[in-house]
């Protein structure tokens, strides 16, 4: 059975397992996609790697506290903060790294999620 064909099987049971998403003739005619509940992620243009804060502030290692922190961009979405003197690793979105990156203090950010996330011992 294709997979078409199992959605088709469970649409009709009704039980809820799947949604149909009825688009209006409108939005088809106008080219606009439906809007999901989630805000987009606006892709960053960074191709290197960034070892300062947009203040000028070195990037301070959480676990070994040496100025070896960099975060590198593998795609459009993730960010990862990676130290090359300890190995220290801790990936995020990258939402969430630009609203750090915007604000005062990224260090002490950087380190307060590095204990949330129980990478570093207090």
């Amino acid at each position: 059975m294709t997979d078409k064909l199992k959605t088709r099987a469970r649409l009709d049971r009704g039980d809820g397992s799947v949604v149909v998403h009825i688009i209006s003739d409108d939005a088809t005619k106008s080219g606009k996609k439906p809007v999901s509940g989630e805000s987009p992620v606006d892709p960053h243009d960074r191709k290197s790697t960034v070892s300062k804060a947009i203040t000028g502030e070195k990037l301070i290692c959480p676990q070994c506290g040496k100025l070896t922190l960099h975060a590198e961009f593998p795609d459009h979405y993730e960010a990862w903060v990676k130290c090359s003197e300890c190995g220290f690793f801790m990936g995020m979105n990258n939402r969430l790294w630009h609203n750090m990156e915007n604000s005062p203090n990224l260090n002490q950010k950087i380190k307060k999620m590095a204990i949330e996330k129980e990478l570093v011992k207090v």
